[in-house]
């Protein structure tokens, strides 16, 4: 092949995350400690659900990796991260699944469902279970911070999603 025909030749890019986690101790799905010290920006230790693996930076300290999870612990949050890649601790012992919304796909961080999964919509009935107007402003606003993310979906179908199980309960 010439080389100026080589400079054309365009290959797709690899599934999100397959290159990024080879090699590594963890991916999707791990559960993974860092030290204050060893993460950008945030105080104390970070338990974090992995949702994504991103890319890997060279430092003058060593390689980090951008990573987006789920902060573990009270309240769970999503956090995205640079990370010292030398200094990641896995965790062993499985921690409680938290059923939250992970964007931009809205599927559940806990058990991958579409959120609000069935899980998470039995404790929002306990939650809520003496105000239920609350409950379906609160899931209204969920969804509106969801069609953007999800405009690919029927509106009928979002509603159904997010608020159409309301009706059953």
């Amino acid at each position: 092949m010439a080389s100026g025909a080589a400079a054309h030749l365009r290959l797709a890019p690899p599934p999100r995350g397959h290159l990024v986690t080879a090699g590594l101790p963890f991916g999707v799905g791990s559960v993974v400690q860092l030290a204050e010290q060893h993460y950008c920006y945030g105080l104390g230790t970070l338990t974090l659900r992995i949702v994504e693996v991103g890319r890997r930076v060279r430092r003058t300290d060593g390689l980090w990796i951008h990573m987006r999870g789920v902060q573990l612990g009270s309240p769970p949050r999503q956090r995205r991260v640079l990370a010292r890649l030398d200094a990641i601790q896995t965790q062993p012992v499985p921690i409680p699944v938290t059923h939250i919304p992970v964007r931009p796909g809205w599927d559940c961080a806990g058990c991958g469902a579409a959120w609000p999964c069935p899980d998470r919509r039995r404790r929002l009935l306990d939650r809520y279970a003496g105000n239920p107007a609350a409950l379906g402003i609160y899931l209204s606003t969920q969804m509106t911070a969801a069609v953007p993310d999800l405009r690919h979906l029927p509106p009928e179908e979002l509603y159904e999603r997010f608020l159409g199980w309301l009706r059953l309960a």
